[in-house]
């Protein structure tokens, strides 16, 4: 599911999996060849405490299951990012989380 789709911008080969949410107020950029598993949540408005900003995820980066990303951050290029993550400040390329 997307709210504000108008914000959002999807590369080729993208994988999304079932059950995902992304809330793209503020900008969700996911780019080329990106993997997102299932029950993950990305938002660019964060109505708990207030934030937001754009999100980015680079190419190749692999999100796991029931992870969540906050608001103005950017995973980097081929990064990984672990099942059951909170993502709350950027990731750099190439690296696990």
């Amino acid at each position: 599911m997307v709210s504000n789709p108008q914000n959002l911008v999807l590369g080729r080969n993208t994988d999304i999996g079932a059950f995902s949410y992304i809330q793209a107020e503020n900008g969700v950029i996911i780019h080329d060849n990106v993997k997102i598993g299932s029950h993950c949540s990305i938002y660019s408005t964060n109505t708990i405490n207030g934030t937001e900003g754009s999100v980015e995820i680079m190419e190749g980066a692999c999100i796991g299951s029931h992870s969540v990303i906050l608001p103005n951050v950017r995973i980097g290029k081929n990064a990984k990012v672990r099942a059951h993550s909170i993502i709350t400040r950027d990731v750099e390329d190439e690296i696990t989380v």
